[in-house]
């Protein structure tokens, strides 16, 4: 695509809203909003002052592909030229430049004041996030955009928001090898340093215990999806760049690893089919599904009274019943799907963690699909690798 074409095609894409734009929320190093200002500054006829914040933001941050790119462009229309030069504009291909495209336009899209995140609305399928939980991860798809979510005051509250990119063939992950991020519910297990892996995981990695027990019962296969930093010489991947993973710049990913700080299986949602709704909208949804649970727990025991044993009623009852739920989670990919958390205390004291997947059925009954007990995670600081010690080891990433 000829840059000033390009050009064309982004203030095609914004200059309706450019008047709009909010800041961009401040993440954790501003490299995004100083970007993001840059391009209000380039779309609203300040050519000058876009420039001298472009090269100030490549002062800091070289590698950053997407700022050349704009700045490229911005050349371009201060020559006045409606064609590139001789030479110019022809060594990166094609494609390339349409993901650098793409990354430029999910983040604009996402500092938009009329977007999903706007006025305080929350992802619809976090309907409960447990009270002893530092922070829920939740990952939109198709904006390409990481939220990290803490419980306060029974309300979710933003804490961060970074842009992600994922698998090179989109998401819904089956197989290993298929180059997809899967979609579902997952558990942060582990950290590795960046010191003790290959140098294109960047800061280091969050894992993950994908396959989890629903994606085992169907048969998927694959391992090693983690979240981790971007390898040297670059701030961020394109959209859809790694073999399944969800990557991070690596500033992003250590704010993220000081975020999260001291405990293990925190929950994250990988959603390809967001919404976004008011709090008070998801408290009716939950209080509405939780009732609706315990109402289809209640009729499946009496029902399976009515067959003469009262036995396995009972059992029914003590399974599935009306447990206080710690976590409530509409299942990513299925409409009728629940994921939830109980904690279940047995002889001695001893507590466990009750997780069970549900499915509606045609009749608007719940039912359990799966039912697992899990140890509850012990308290723990994750170990870390200082920044300190990746920007000695990669400078200029």
């Amino acid at each position: 695509m000829k840059p000033f074409f390009r050009h064309l095609l982004l203030v095609t894409l914004v200059f309706a809203t450019a008047q709009r734009v909010a800041s961009a929320e401040v993440s954790s190093d501003h490299y995004e909003s100083r970007l993001l200002g840059a391009t209000t500054q380039f779309i609203s006829g300040d050519w000058p002052g876009a420039l001298a914040s472009l090269d100030t933001l490549l002062e800091d941050y070289p590698a950053s592909r997407v700022a050349h790119l704009l700045r490229s462009d911005l050349l371009w229309a201060l020559a006045g030229r409606t064609v590139p030069l001789s030479g110019l504009g022809t060594t990166s291909p094609t494609s390339h430049v349409q993901s650098l495209t793409e990354q430029w336009r999910l983040r604009w899209q996402h500092a938009h004041p009329q977007g999903e995140v706007a006025n305080q609305r929350v992802p619809a399928k976090l309907l409960r996030v447990g009270a002893d939980r530092s922070a829920v991860l939740y990952v939109d798809l198709p904006a390409a955009r990481l939220y990290v979510f803490g419980q306060g005051h029974d309300e979710l509250q933003k804490l961060a928001d970074y842009y992600v990119s994922v698998g090179r063939r989109g998401y819904g992950k089956q197989r290993e090898g298929d180059l997809k991020t899967p979609v579902g519910i997952y558990r942060i297990d582990g950290y590795i340093p960046g010191v003790q892996l290959d140098a294109r995981y960047g800061f280091g990695a969050l894992t993950t215990d994908y396959p989890n027990a629903l994606d085992q019962r169907l048969q998927r296969t694959g391992s090693g999806i983690w979240l981790h930093g971007t390898e040297p010489g670059w701030i961020n991947r394109a959209p859809r760049a790694s073999e399944g993973c969800i990557t991070l710049s690596n500033n992003d990913f250590a704010h993220l690893h000081r975020i999260l700080g001291t405990t293990k299986q925190v929950p994250i949602i990988i959603d390809d089919s967001p919404e976004w709704v008011f709090v008070p909208t998801l408290k009716a949804r939950r209080d509405s599904l939780i009732a609706a649970v315990h109402a289809s727990t209640r009729d499946n025991a009496a029902a399976t009274a009515t067959t003469s044993n009262p036995a396995r009623a009972l059992a029914w009852q003590q399974a599935s019943g009306e447990r206080e739920f710690i976590e409530v989670f509409v299942y990513p990919g299925h409409k009728r799907q629940l994921l939830t958390r109980a904690i279940e205390f047995e002889d001695l004291g001893k507590a466990l963690a009750v997780e069970q997947y549900w499915r509606q059925d045609e009749n608007g009954q719940w039912r359990i699909m799966l039912q697992q007990q899990l140890p509850l995670p012990s308290q723990r600081k994750i170990a870390s690798e200082s920044l300190a010690i990746w920007q000695k080891r990669s400078p200029g990433a």
